[in-house]
This record gives structure tokens, C-alpha cells and sequence, in this order.
């Protein structure tokens, strides 16, 4: 099976013509499907440094090891897809330390993201209107156009501001991020990202959320958290909730570890 088919069939979506059903349908299959996660960043970064992984071995370790990535990995490889599918993609800076994709269809652009841990479940034509916003899982997004080429992007919870971000709406390759993707495996530990584990995965009705020991499950109703003292049962419950393989998880463990940071002692 080649690897575009794989993707797809990993989404549970068959291939179409574009169009921005299409396009949100296959963003919304992703978030339920393929988890942010950190396990695979880990991993990247020891096997080949500061580099993105392709998109045949992308594809191959979310069919066999169930990872998903951070943004430059999810959103790079989702606009690889999308482009083998006939959509047309550019990349925009999110800043600080972010990326999303920039899909252009019937001379519009439209602000696509599933890199973001962020329930952002359709694509968002910025420049359509001054403001939009978007509810899930207790939260709100508000995206506010602040000029032509610059927008906020702001995530709300409880009525609180707890991440603002500046979306620069300007057409990039994959190159001109290449110093931007290098950043984000800076390995020290000013780089909160390459010093805990965290995934995030929404499925119905539930959000989970991982933060090393922590797993935090949200819906509309509530907030369930989950503390864990020993590895065995936190393996357990990854494998539950992100179908991560167990090896991944031994893999992160190990790269805290040689770095001082012991979830478990």
C-alpha cells in the first residue's frame, strides 16, 4: 500500500475531490485519529536530529507505532498529504515556536492547524470577517484580525486567557522553516517541549490530555485527572487513550532520564 493510501486509511476517510468539505472532514478525522505527542519527537530527535520526519516514515510509524508528532511533524506531513490529495498548501509562522498551514482554494486562504493540541476543527478563512471563534471541550479560540497579514490567536478557558499567539498570514516553504523546525528540537532546558511528555487526543465527546504523569480527560460535563506513581499502570493508560506502543514510551523515559527528569522514582 503506498503511503498516501495508508494516511487515508488511517484517517477512515476515502480520497475525493477537494473542497472545503473534504478539507474539513479530513481535519476533523485527524484530531480524532492521529494524537500530538512527544513520544515521537523524542525518538526523531535521536535517530536523526533536528530534521522532520519524511512522509513515508511518518505514515509507516503512525500505522505501526500510533504516533502522531508536534506541529512541524503533524502539520508538514498533513500538508503533504493534502497536496498529494490536489489541495495547495503553503506553511505560516505562529509565534512563538509554531507552524499551520495555509490552503489555498478558489482564490481563498484559509488557516488550517492540526499540530495545535487545539480542538480547531475546520478551516478558518481569516480574512473573511475581524473576528471567529470557536468552541470545544471548555474552550474558546479566538482568532482577531489585527492587520492584512497579522492575526491573534488566542485560547480561552473559564473565561481566562492562558495562550496568545501571532499568526504572521504570510505564504512559506518548507525550507524557509527549516530554522524555525531546528529551534524546536533545541535540546536544553529553556525548550519546555523537549523536556516532558505531553499528548493530546480528541475522540467524541472526550479530550485527553497528557502531561507527563498526568492524564486529564475533558468532555462538556467535566474534568476527570488521573495521577500515577508507577509506570505499569500510566503505560496501561496511554495505550487506552492514544494506542501509543509501549516501546515509545520507554524510549521518552529514558530520554528525560539522561537528562535528569524522572516521572517515576
Amino acid at each position: 500500500m503506498d503511503a498516501v493510501s495508508a494516511y487515508l486509511e488511517q484517517l477512515k476517510i476515502n480520497r475525493e475531490k477537494p473542497s472545503l468539505n473534504y478539507l474539513q472532514r479530513l481535519i476533523q478525522h485527524h484530531l480524532s485519529l492521529i494524537p500530538y505527542e512527544t513520544f515521537s519527537k523524542f525518538h526523531y530527535f535521536n535517530e536523526q536530529g533536528c530534521q522532520v520526519p519524511g512522509f513515508t516514515e511518518f505514515v509507516m510509524n503512525l500505522k505501526s507505532r500510533g504516533w502522531g508528532g508536534t506541529c512541524y511533524s503533524l502539520n508538514m506531513n498533513f500538508a503533504r498529504l493534502l497536496e498529494e490529495l490536489g489541495f495547495s498548501c503553503s506553511f505560516v509562522r505562529v509565534l512563538p515556536g509554531h507552524a499551520a498551514i495555509m490552503v489555498h482554494m478558489a482564490n481563498k486562504e484559509f488557516y488550517v492547524d492540526v499540530g495545535y493540541g487545539s480542538p480547531i476543527t475546520r478551516p478558518i478563512e481569516l480574512n473573511s470577517r475581524p473576528k471567529h471563534v470557536l468552541h470545544g471541550f471548555g474552550e474558546e479560540i479566538i482568532f482577531t484580525n489585527r492587520n492584512e497579514k497579522r492575526f491573534q490567536l488566542e485560547r480561552r478557558s473559564h473565561g481566562k486567557t492562558f495562550v496568545t499567539k501571532q499568526i504572521i498570514w504570510e505564504a512559506l516553504t518548507e525550507e524557509e522553516l527549516q530554522q524555525d523546525i531546528e529551534a524546536s528540537y533545541k535540546d536544553c532546558d529553556s525548550n519546555i517541549t523537549m523536556r516532558r511528555i505531553s499528548a493530546v487526543r480528541f475522540q467524541g465527546n472526550n479530550c485527553y490530555f497528557l502531561r507527563n504523569h498526568t492524564l486529564k480527560v475533558m468532555n462538556y460535563r467535566d474534568i476527570r485527572e488521573y495521577h500515577f506513581r508507577e509506570p505499569t499502570q500510566w503505560k496501561r493508560a496511554i495505550v487506552e487513550a492514544f494506542r501509543i506502543d509501549e516501546k515509545g514510551m520507554e524510549e521518552s523515559l529514558s530520554f528525560l532520564a539522561d537528562r535528569g527528569i524522572y516521572l517515576f522514582e
